[in-house]
């Protein structure tokens, strides 16, 4: 019979099992759940959004049906919750486990296998099939949070050197620009650009505020498995999907992350015969032109700088909403913390 997981004790119950099975607690998350026999903890689950983590169960009930009843238990809250596209990220030996559940196997890396439930990478390209076009086609995966001139840079690169231009949006909404206010500013953005088509990632841009890092040993392996399954999604499905044979990036001389990533696409990206080119940054005088740079300007109301640094329409759209957006960014930087 399954429970919620919620008191002191029972979180010290369910920590050692997980310790037991390997994995670390994870504060971060909504719902945590356990299967209980006689009073004892046998198997344990946790929920954050659509993502399942933290399953483990009990080494002398591994031959039984704890497993998949305590991720039919995640299922169905999940799906009550109004979730019906679930992730779930865990090691490569246990892919077959969830597999017999009807997950379905997205990528793996040496230490990281992800498996999706409910609607499939498979659906959500079939979707957007009518946008797919023969040729030798490039991709960008961008945030834009906002879309700034150094994005149009890039884009308009790849446009002239592509017969077409897949850029995909990343839909997490995260960031201190709502998620369909970037998507509309890129594509206002480009709206001359014939050949260029502006597409929502889906759930499958893997970032660095969802990925699960409870059965990684430290801070340096969760960046780098983040990292390889998220070009590895790219590779897998979108890439031939969209007939994609060329990445293209900005150069990244300010942020660690962002330049791992690029350091990464050089090595992972020719194994699915993409080339990736990489763009010299944008600069507005001695100033390179960043997201984070124009966020500073535009909370501390600095107009005239900012407005050499974006499109009009990013402009316009960013002195309407000033005080939103900086909303958002207090309610992101006190969640971080």
């Amino acid at each position: 019979m399954h429970s919620y997981i919620t008191g002191e004790a029972q979180i010290r119950e369910a920590v050692t099992l997980l310790r037991d099975a390997g994995l670390d607690y994870d504060p971060v998350h909504e719902v945590f759940m356990g299967i209980y026999e006689d009073e004892h903890l046998i198997a344990a689950g946790a929920r954050d959004h659509n993502i399942l983590k933290m399953v483990a169960v009990n080494e002398e009930y591994q031959s039984t049906g704890a497993f998949s009843e305590i991720i039919n238990a995640l299922i169905t809250d999940a799906f009550q919750a109004g979730y019906d596209h679930l992730f779930v990220f865990t090691k490569p030996m246990y892919t077959f486990h969830f597999e017999s559940l009807n997950f379905t196997l997205l990528c793996t890396t040496d230490k990281v296998a992800v498996l999706e439930f409910g609607k499939s990478i498979k659906n959500y390209l079939h979707n957007l099939r009518n946008l797919a076009r023969y040729g030798r086609n490039s991709g960008l995966v961008m945030n834009c949070n906002p879309f700034t001139k150094g994005h149009r840079h890039l884009i308009e690169t790849a446009a002239s050197e592509s017969d077409f231009v897949y850029v995909f949006v990343v839909q997490e909404d995260k960031s201190v620009v709502p998620y369909q206010d970037r998507l509309d500013l890129v594509r206002r953005g480009t709206a001359d650009l014939k050949n260029v088509y502006v597409i929502p990632s889906g759930d499958y841009a893997v970032s660095r505020i969802t990925f699960p890092s409870y059965f990684l040993k430290n801070k340096e392996q969760v960046t780098k498995q983040q990292i390889e399954t998220d070009l590895r999604i790219f590779g897998q499905h979108f890439a031939p999907a969209f007939n994609i044979i060329k990445r293209y990036v900005g150069e990244e001389p300010v942020c660690d992350f962002t330049s791992l990533y690029n350091e990464a696409m050089k090595r992972i990206m020719p194994e699915y015969g993409i080339k990736l080119v990489e763009i010299t940054r944008k600069s507005s005088g001695e100033t390179l032109i960043s997201a984070s740079t124009v966020r500073r300007l535009l909370f501390d109301s600095k107009y005239d700088e900012m407005k050499n640094l974006v499109p009009e329409a990013t402009y316009e759209y960013l002195v309407k909403n000033r005080d939103m957006l900086k909303e958002r960014f207090d309610k992101f930087s006190k969640s971080s913390k």
